[in-house]
């Protein structure tokens, strides 16, 4: 079960090595809208092995990300260092460096869609949405996010991630609105016990 809800927010690369069309002019639309966001806030419905789940997105530039599941007692916080996966039942967090994970891409400083670490390898340009597929260079192997962009005006609508075994995780947003006032402790978890995967159990208070 984890395994999917940290693959909403990371672990995407290419899985192999295709040759595509990439137009430089939806790259160019989709950087100027995500260096324009300051925080976003609403709703999302995730779809993965069959199952829809939903509950809130937030998303504060740069480095903050939190997802809360209405069904589920799992909570997804990046805080600007490091990702921290929240399972409730367990009473447990498992943390991971917020640079090592490809979705930190959407939440940088500055979004540069043609650093070179950062590798557009397709997009698609449809009737109301256009997308662009995307990986860290370096990373190729552990799978492929797709993020898809409304068009007019341009916004975001959703993402899908391929894990390495071919596992797809879609995550469609709706309500979607600019939010930048949240409480200060809002990418926060005040909790104990971590479980690290550089290894070692840490507390966190």
């Amino acid at each position: 079960m984890k395994k999917v809800f940290l693959a909403i927010l990371f672990g995407f690369s290419c899985m192999f090595n295709a040759v595509a069309a990439v137009d430089n002019g939806l790259i160019d639309s989709a950087e100027k809208y995500l260096n324009s966001i300051t925080g976003l806030s609403g709703k999302f419905i995730q779809t993965a092995n069959g199952k829809n789940e939903k509950g809130t997105f937030s998303m504060l530039r740069p480095g903050k990300v939190r997802l809360d599941y209405n069904n589920l007692p799992i909570q997804l916080i990046a805080d600007g260092s490091d990702l921290y996966f929240f399972d409730k039942s367990l009473d447990q967090i498992t943390t991971v460096p917020l640079t090592s994970t490809p979705a930190g891409i959407l939440i940088r400083e500055n979004i540069d869609l043609r650093n070179a670490d950062i590798n557009v390898i397709d997009t698609a340009d449809m009737d109301k949405v256009f997308s662009l597929k995307m990986n860290l260079r370096g990373q190729e192997g552990l799978g492929t996010m797709t993020v898809v962009f409304d068009k007019s005006p341009v916004k975001l609508n959703s993402w899908t991630v391929v894990d390495a075994t071919g596992a797809k995780t879609d995550v469609a947003f709706d309500g979607l609105k600019t939010k930048t006032d949240f409480p200060s402790d809002y990418f926060q978890i005040q909790h104990h016990r971590t479980i690290s995967t550089s290894g070692g159990d840490d507390f966190y208070d």
